[in-house]
């Protein structure tokens, strides 16, 4: 039996009695009641569509409605590169624009905190929990970017809530590298970093890869030089790629592997894992026990009281419960799709806010991107309020053929 039939199927058990998976998100407005005058109804939608422009964020009708716009490396154009919830708030990182901070209603718009030092002509990626607080990574691509010998920046990018402002953590030189030494790769497993940085000469091309941690908080440390702060080790290149390498799915949690018990075993999975305790996500891979497997990539994330996994084509298995709601369906996985997406668009990254789901989709080709945006979903007028609809009539469908 295919993917497709058994996510049908469950579609058919999951929202039996109501709309199809995409259609809930797409109810229409309730029918115009009389009301006092002083009285304003104020309808609140299931999702909202929203793209990524030099000025902000636009609230869209949907992406198909967005103008055409030229594609460029993924590391030089506006697109989600990092989504994490950190510290009782959701984030996105979103490059050469800022941190988007994600309220937890659909009735407000998030708010967008940059920096032109950041986010004007360098790339943002890899945002992760440090110490509770947000970090991120930041470079000038030299392959693609003009400017990545210019005025060597900090590497690694504190977020200041408290103040919303942005802070260098570490500058190369804290490790005692080459000022104009570029992170090509950065990972941080929660307590320690692995990185791989290239040092280009006229002559010749160097990487270096080392392990490095901080005996002392990282945030505690002044955006002063520090060299000798930091505890560092040389890695080998073998050493460095078996820390960043793939994993076998098998090795993944068991709460991973339980929420996608339902995909079968012939299909081949790729899969980037985090969890508010992690840091950089762990890639887990999955070959797929048939010949020329259909390959499904997407995300997976441990959100504490829920899991949840989206892939690229919106297909989404939810598990656990939403803050503050019950466990919906005793714990067993429950399987959805987003909206279908234009052709050459994907579903990306996503994070959770309160009850509200958003998920990053951009338009691609090979490694470049063109348009960018997210969508915005209530999970608990998606799920719990069709659920507890499906179930009523159901229950009332029941009753009826009792003799």
């Amino acid at each position: 039996m295919s993917l497709l039939t058994i996510l049908s199927i469950m579609l058919f058990f999951t929202f039996s009695g109501c709309q199809k998976a995409e259609e809930p998100v797409e109810e229409p407005q309730p029918e115009a009641q009389e009301a006092p005058a002083e009285e304003v109804i104020k309808y609140i939608p299931v999702l909202r569509w929203s793209v990524f422009t030099k000025d902000g964020i636009q609230e869209i009708a949907s992406p198909s409605e967005v103008p055409t716009t030229i594609f460029r490396p993924w590391t030089e154009t506006l697109r989600v590169s990092g989504a994490a919830r950190i510290n009782n708030k959701s984030y996105f990182l979103i490059n050469r624009l800022g941190l988007a901070l994600l309220p937890d209603s659909l009735e407000n718009q998030p708010e967008i905190i940059s920096d032109a030092m950041y986010f004007t002509d360098t790339t943002a990626s890899n945002l992760v929990s440090v110490e509770n607080n947000p970090v991120f990574h930041v470079y000038r691509n030299s392959f693609f970017n003009s400017k990545a010998s210019e005025s060597p920046l900090p590497f690694l990018i504190q977020y200041r809530a408290e103040n919303k402002i942005f802070f260098p953590l570490l500058r190369v030189t804290d490790l005692e590298l080459n000022p104009e030494a570029e992170t090509v790769h950065l990972m941080y497993d929660g307590s320690s970093w692995a990185a791989a940085f290239k040092t280009s000469t006229k002559e010749k091309i160097n990487f270096t890869y080392l392990q490095f941690f901080s005996y002392e908080p990282l945030i505690s440390l002044t955006g002063a030089p520090k060299p000798g702060q930091i505890q560092k080790q040389e890695l080998s290149i073998d050493l460095f790629k078996k820390i960043v390498c793939n994993y076998e799915f098998d090795a993944a949690p068991e709460r991973v592997k339980t929420l996608l018990a339902q995909i079968p075993p012939k299909f081949a999975l790729n899969l980037y894992y985090s969890s508010e305790k992690t840091g950089t996500p762990v890639n887990y891979v999955r070959q797929g026990s048939s010949e020329n497997a259909l390959l499904f990539k997407g995300a997976v994330k441990d959100f504490g009281t829920c899991a949840i996994a989206l892939f690229e084509d919106g297909t989404t298995y939810f598990a656990g419960a939403l803050p503050n709601n019950y466990i919906l369906r005793n714990g067993k996985p429950v399987v959805f799709r987003l909206p279908k997406l234009p052709k050459g668009f994907i579903y990306n990254d996503f994070v959770i806010s309160g009850n509200i789901l958003y998920a990053a989709w951009e338009e691609e080709f090979f490694y470049q991107t063109a348009r960018a945006g997210f969508i915005s979903v209530d999970l608990k007028k998606l799920l719990y309020e069709a659920l507890a609809a499906a179930d009523a009539k159901a229950a009332e469908e029941a009753k009826k053929q009792q003799p």
